[in-house]
């Protein structure tokens, strides 16, 4: 095969092979979620701002969170509390057990009350009375320094899994 054979030959290959590369990376860029999306996928709290033996509400991926920031003071659950700093946190998706509904939380009786069959449930998530015979579900979570981050798994939200299934 003379020279100029080889020289178009070899190009050809190379071309055919950038085309190949850029397209297997191109498809498999596309199987990655968007950034948004990742973005959407976590909730970031900053522990600090919350307030002390008191329900805080937030949203994660369009569903409620409920997280209760305890001190001394209120009775701590082994199997639901995480400590963060010097303080307890239990967090638990807002949505009832039994069929779906949001609880309302009544602070006076430190309680949360289902408005669709009267399902109890106390501060830290556990099912008291009526239908529902499940506690509130706890989200995955992560912990870095102050910050709890739901939709992410950590170690904490792992070992806590341990405890209550044991």
């Amino acid at each position: 095969m003379d020279r100029n054979r080889r020289i178009v030959n070899y190009s050809l290959i190379a071309l055919a092979g950038s085309g190949v590369y850029f397209s297997v990376e191109t498809m498999f860029k596309s199987l990655e979620p968007p950034k948004k999306a990742r973005l959407d996928a976590a909730t970031f709290i900053d522990t600090t701002t919350l307030p002390l033996n008191e329900i805080s509400f937030f949203t994660w991926q369009k569903k409620p969170l409920f997280i209760l920031k305890k001190d001394a003071s209120l009775a701590l659950d082994a199997k639901r509390d995480i400590h963060i700093g010097d303080y307890f946190y239990t967090v638990m998706i807002g949505i009832c057990t039994h069929l779906g509904c949001v609880p309302k939380y009544e602070s006076k009786e430190k309680k949360f009350i289902c408005p669709c069959h009267n399902g109890q449930f106390d501060q830290n998530g556990i099912a008291l009375s009526g239908p529902v015979s499940k506690p509130l579900v706890i989200p995955p979570f992560k912990i870095e320094g102050e910050m709890l981050i739901v939709g992410e798994v950590g170690e904490a939200y792992l070992s806590l899994m341990e405890r209550a299934h044991a």
